[in-house]
């Protein structure tokens, strides 16, 4: 598990093309139902209400949306076509979603790939299952960006690594953002579902995607 303080260096090692396309992959769908929550919730839905609020507030903040999903779908895309609908539109940053009714607070993983080294002369073909690898560091400093947005959010915040698809496969800076219910768990928590605890994580992510694309346009050169 790593800690914001950990990932701040990483905020600078590599920065995004900056563009305004972002990809959303609410995990999950149709006869994949995800994780079964209390009260017979069901994964798939509730990635899919938080994408539409997330949609939202990007659209707010001047984002146009790519997203696997807007409805249940009766065959879902298996995890590498969720990784081929986003590697084909090229999105600036692409966002997986999950949610747990275990834990607490907001999970945010990067893939645990190593990075991608430069090599002398030409890249060779990168492996399909190793596709993550050149994003590594933007990655990571979009999951600090995020993480610092949901602190200020006072959203509890954990940041980790796992090896994850189609995060693995996608080659745009990806994370997977899981939301766990807000509270103790041995006190009334807030759940998943709660529309105002969804909306404030949305909001939080796009505030952080904003500062991510200033960033990423003063890195370029880019004043629009």
């Amino acid at each position: 598990m790593l800690t914001l303080a950990l990932l701040t260096s990483a905020a600078s090692a590599q920065q995004p093309t900056p563009r305004t396309l972002i990809f959303i992959d609410p995990a999950h769908g149709g006869s994949d139902t995800g994780a079964h929550l209390p009260n017979n919730l069901l994964e798939k839905d509730i990635t899919l209400a938080f994408a539409a609020r997330l949609r939202t507030s990007l659209g707010a903040a001047g984002f146009s949306v790519i997203s696997t999903r807007d409805a249940d779908p009766t065959t879902p895309y298996t995890t590498d076509q969720r990784a081929e609908i986003g590697n084909h539109a090229h999105p600036t940053a692409c966002i997986v979603l999950h949610a747990t009714s275990s834990g607490t607070g907001i999970h945010i993983v990067t893939s645990a790939l190593s990075p991608l080294g430069d090599f002398d002369g030409q890249h060779a073909a990168t492996p399909w299952n190793t596709a993550q690898s050149d994003f590594v560091p933007q990655s990571q400093a979009l999951s600090n960006q995020i993480g610092l947005a949901l602190e200020h959010a006072k959203l509890p915040v954990i940041l980790s690594r796992a090896s994850l698809r189609p995060v693995d496969n996608l080659t745009c800076p990806a994370v997977a953002i899981e939301i766990a219910p807000l509270g103790e768990p041995d006190s009334d928590q807030t759940p998943v579902t709660d529309a105002a605890y969804q909306q404030n994580v949305a909001k939080a992510i796009a505030t952080a995607l904003t500062a991510w694309r200033s960033q990423a346009n003063a890195a370029a050169g880019v004043t629009k």
